[in-house]
Formats: C-alpha cells, sequence, structure tokens
C-alpha cells in the first residue's frame, strides 16, 4: 500500500524467479563447508523418527519391543547362543531414545534432551530388573555361560567400536537412503545385552562381572551420544541460523560429553594395556617352554598369574631335568613361582599287528573298574540262573552309588560290603535293587551265541591270570573275531602265556590287543599328598 492510500498489484513469473550462479553465490559461502543443508521436511522426519516430537502410543510400543528384547537376551545368554543374541539387538529399541538425546543436544534443545535421558535411564532399570527377575528362574545353578563373560571386561576397542557405530547410526538416520545400515548398527553397538549380562550377574551375586557389564553399556552410551551430536551437526540436521545462535551451548553440552566419554576411556585403555601386557606374557611363556620340550611332549598346558606360572605336560617320555626351563622363566619373568607337572602316558603292548592304543585313566575310573569287578564277582556267585546284572556305579557327593536288578530279592549286602571295604575301608557305599519279575511271554529265550559262551570262560581265566599277578582286569570283551583287554597294574605283566590260554580255549587264533595302566605312587614336595590309589603322574616344583 503506498502513501496516497492506493495499493499496487506485483506479478512474479518463474522467470523472475530464476537466478544465476553468481546471484546465490554469496548465500551458498555463508554456509560452511563442512555444514550440509536438509531440508525441513527431512528434519521433520528425523524428529518423528527419534520420537523427539510427540508420538501417539510411543510409550507402549517401546516398552513391549524393550521387554521382549529383555526375554531374548536373557534366553541367549545363558543358553551361550550368539544367534539368539544377536536377534534380542536387532529386536531392542532402545537406540531410539538415546538418539533423539544426541539430537537435541546437537540442536540445543536441552529440556527436550533431558526427557529423553530420563527415558534411557528408566529403560535402562527395568533391563536390569527384568534380566534379574528372569536369571531367578532360567540362570538357578548360577552358570555364567562364554556369551555372558565376554560382556564383563571392556577395553579400549569397545570404546572405538561404539564411536563408529554411534556416528553410523546418527547418519543412517538423517540420511534415509543409508537407514539400511541401521540393522547392522545395532549389531555393532549392543545397548540390551550388557544390561541382561548385569541383571544375571547381579543375580548370582558376581558383583565384579554386573560392573564390567555396566562399563561396557556406559561406555556405549556416552559414545553413541558424542559421535551422533558431531554426525547431527555436520549433516545439517541443525538448522544453520539454530547453529549459529547456539553455538555457545552447544559448545558447552559437547564439552561435557566429550569429558565422560575422556572418564570412560581412562579404564578402558588400562584394561586394553593389561589384557595386551598378559598376552605378551603368555606368547613368552609358551615360546620358553616350547624350546625346552623340543618334540618331546604329547600336549602341554602353560598358565600364568601374577606370582605363578604352572606347566602341565603328557607325554610318552619320561620327565625332562627342569632346571634349565625354572632358570628361563625366571630370567623372563623374575622371581615367580613355578609349577612344573609332568603326566608320562604308558604306551599299550599288543601281541598282534595292530596299532597299539594308548589309555590313561584316573584313579576314579580305576576305583569304578574295581567296584564294578567286585559287584558282578558277587551277582554272580549268588544265583547266575535269576539274571542278576549290576546296572550302574556312580560316584555322588563321595558315595559310591551301586544299582543292581535282578528276579526276587537281592543277594546278601554284607557279603558285598565286606568284598567292597578291601577295595578301601574310608569309601562309602549305598545300594539300590530293582525287583524284576519273570513273565512267561511263550517265547524262548535264545540260547547265547558261541561268542558269547567263549567270552565268559575266557573272561574268567582272565582274571584268574590277573589276581595271580596282582593286577585289575578294567575291562575284557571279545566278539568272536578279536579280544580286547584293559589292564592297570604296578609292573608291566608279560601277557604271552595268557594269550596262549585264550587261543586254547577258541581254539584258533586271534587278534589280542591288551591295554595297560602303569599304577605307583606319586612323590610331591607338598607334605600329606598321599594317593592311596596310585597314579600316573610325577609332579615337581
Amino acid at each position: 500500500m503506498n502513501p496516497r492510500g492506493g495499493s499496487k498489484v506485483f506479478s512474479v513469473t518463474a522467470a523472475d524467479t530464476q537466478t544465476t550462479d553468481d546471484e546465490v553465490g554469496p548465500l551458498r559461502k555463508e554456509r560452511e563447508w563442512w555444514h550440509r543443508h536438509l531440508e525441513p521436511e527431512e528434519r521433520r522426519r528425523v524428529m518423528a523418527d527419534l520420537a523427539i516430537t510427540r508420538q501417539e502410543h510411543w510409550a507402549y510400543r517401546f516398552t513391549v519391543m524393550l521387554t521382549l528384547s529383555v526375554v531374548v537376551a536373557v534366553m541367549g545368554l545363558s543358553a551361550n547362543s550368539a544367534a539368539v543374541v544377536i536377534g534380542a539387538m536387532l529386536l531392542a529399541p532402545l537406540m531410539q531414545p538415546v538418539l533423539a538425546c544426541a539430537g537435541c543436544l546437537a540442536m540445543a534443545l536441552f529440556r527436550k534432551a533431558l526427557v529423553n535421558f530420563i527415558k534411557v535411564v528408566l529403560a535402562t532399570s527395568w533391563c536390569i530388573l527384568l534380566s534379574y527377575l528372569l536369571a531367578k528362574v532360567f540362570v538357578p545353578d548360577g552358570a555364567l555361560a562364554n556369551e555372558i563373560v565376554a560382556r564383563t571386561k571392556p577395553d579400549i576397542r569397545d570404546l572405538v567400536v561404539a564411536l563408529g557405530a554411534g556416528a553410523a547410526g546418527s547418519y543412517a538416520s538423517v540420511r534415509k537412503d543409508a537407514s539400511s545400515a541401521l540393522p547392522g548398527v545395532a549389531v555393532a553397538v549392543a545397548l540390551v545385552p550388557p544390561l541382561g549380562t548385569v541383571g544375571i550377574s547381579l543375580e548370582v551375586g558376581n558383583m565384579s562381572f554386573a560392573r564390567g557389564a555396566m562399563l561396557l553399556y556406559t561406555t556405549n552410551l556416552a559414545a553413541i551420544i558424542f559421535a551422533s551430536v558431531v554426525v547431527f551437526v555436520v549433516t545439517g540436521f541443525v538448522p544453520p541460523r539454530r547453529l549459529a545462535t547456539t553455538s555457545f551451548r552447544l559448545a558447552a553440552a559437547t564439552v561435557i560429553v566429550i569429558g565422560v566419554v575422556t572418564a570412560i576411556s581412562i579404564p578402558l585403555y588400562q584394561a586394553s594395556q593389561t589384557a595386551v601386557a598378559a598376552t605378551n606374557r603368555q606368547i613368552a611363556a609358551d615360546a620358553i617352554v616350547d624350546e625346552w620340550l623340543g618334540d618331546v611332549a604329547e600336549s602341554r598346558d602353560v598358565a600364568l598369574s601374577d606370582d605363578r606360572i604352572t606347566v602341565e605336560i603328557r607325554s610318552f617320555e619320561v620327565p625332562l631335568d627342569d632346571a634349565t626351563l625354572r632358570e628361563d622363566l625366571i630370567d623372563e619373568f623374575g622371581d615367580v613361582g613355578i609349577s612344573v607337572r609332568w603326566d608320562r602316558i604308558e604306551r599299550a603292548v599288543t601281541t598282534t599287528t595292530a596299532a597299539p592304543t594308548t589309555t590313561v585313566l584316573t584313579d576314579e575310573e580305576i576305583l569304578e573298574a574295581d567296584i564294578e569287578r567286585t559287584t558282578r564277582e558277587w551277582l554272580a556267585e549268588a544265583d547266575p540262573s535269576l539274571g542278576y546284572e549290576l546296572v550302574s556305579v556312580r560316584l555322588v557327593d563321595g558315595v559310591w552309588r551301586i544299582d543292581a536288578a535282578g528276579v526276587g530279592e537281592h543277594p546278601s549286602y554284607d557279603d558285598l560290603e565286606e568284598r567292597l571295604t578291601q577295595l578301601g575301608p574310608s569309601l562309602s557305599f549305598a545300594y539300590s535293587w530293582t525287583a524284576r519279575q519273570e513273565i512267561n511271554t511263550g517265547t524262548t529265550i535264545p540260547a547265547p551265541t558261541p561268542a558269547e559262551v567263549l567270552e565268559a570262560e575266557m573272561r574268567v581265566e582272565v582274571e584268574d591270570w590277573a589276581d595271580g599277578l596282582g593286577l585289575t582286569v578294567i575291562d575284557f570283551s571279545y566278539d568272536g573275531e578279536r579280544a580286547v583287554l584293559d589292564l592297570s597294574g604296578a609292573t608291566e605283566p608279560d601277557i604271552n602265556l595268557l594269550v596262549v590260554e585264550l587261543i586254547d580255549i577258541a581254539d584258533e587264533t586271534f587278534p589280542v590287543d591288551v591295554f595297560f595302566t602303569e599304577r605307583r605312587q606319586v612323590t610331591t614336595t607338598t607334605i600329606g599328598d598321599v594317593n592311596p590309589f596310585g597314579s600316573t603322574t610325577t609332579t615337581t616344583g
């Protein structure tokens, strides 16, 4: 409207709105090279995706998906299933309020940033509480699988991963054409599985693991927020005018986040250095032991602690002099305790051309074999016609449980007790008997095969021969073509005479494989370390 009260109408055509590159040049120069331009519609879309703007029923949907992801995560962690844990990562919606908090910080909307941070805190508390309750039901024995333990010892690498994944997640949120990367981001920087580990660790009372898992979660959270603030600014999510007017407040908030990330990085860097040092120590110790052994050992294990090195060796050869090994380890690691344990494996002897086989039995296995042999003799002498059978022999809480079965009443336990007492007066036994009823089915019980008859006769001959030499028959079998005998004792016997007797019983030549385990008393440097059943283990140091 002009001063005279009249009015003018201006007509603007499309041609009038066109500008040349020179005309828009100054406007383009106002934008910094690192700050991209984001259209208002795209900015509103990002704010809606991150729930910065109000959404109906958002809390309900978020809570349901978060609860389901925690359930899946705890099940995967307790079952030690990496695939299930990855599924929980993909389900978890916790990344949304975390990115929303970062977006609000980038735009200096501190009140909205606080609201979203409170959402994250509440979601975190719910995840820990729910995983704690689930662990009470599904992890009753307190067992912690590898998937749980792996999330309790974060180091500086976890911080680097979280920074990269956080930057990728915020970039994929801003750029619609990169949104396909969001599932990969969810897997790379997991939030719910560490919280599930915290709850499980608290339930089993392992505070050290709970602190480690919480440190991993805090690392991921702080790194995502820091990286996302930077990406939101660089990608143009923050309008240029707002960026200019709120730069001081944005810088202050960024400094606070950087301080948190720096504080977290200190223990993570220390953990990384400790892990690297431990790895280097292990490599050095392995090299020293391997050089000392050469090609002698079949297997070896080297364990290091702060003040002791334990070397365990299994070999067919006699123990080597460990003086050189001790000197080399002390030169490398200083004044540490050194324990060297050498398990010598006896080679099997066979009268046939079959390759010898080595069997190493523990004292418990040898005692179990003796109990089985004694119990079978007791059952066989009672009444063979009733088909008495030894069902199982088990060691439960220091008590040997002997389960047997047969038709009618069991034989006298007093007789069995007297026999078993000879194996060890301090041993404890418990017996159970399953009475079976013989049913006439109208069918004829098949007669034993010739091989079974010969096996029974051979077993008697083998046990008589072993008793005469003070040996223990661990197992004997004959299938009509080959006999297999497993023995243990203090001295390796000459089995040629026994083989001749067995061939005479079968009236034909057949292969006989004999396995022998040497039993001898251990001499150790520990006072009172006496094993009543012998061992093939020698310990020095």
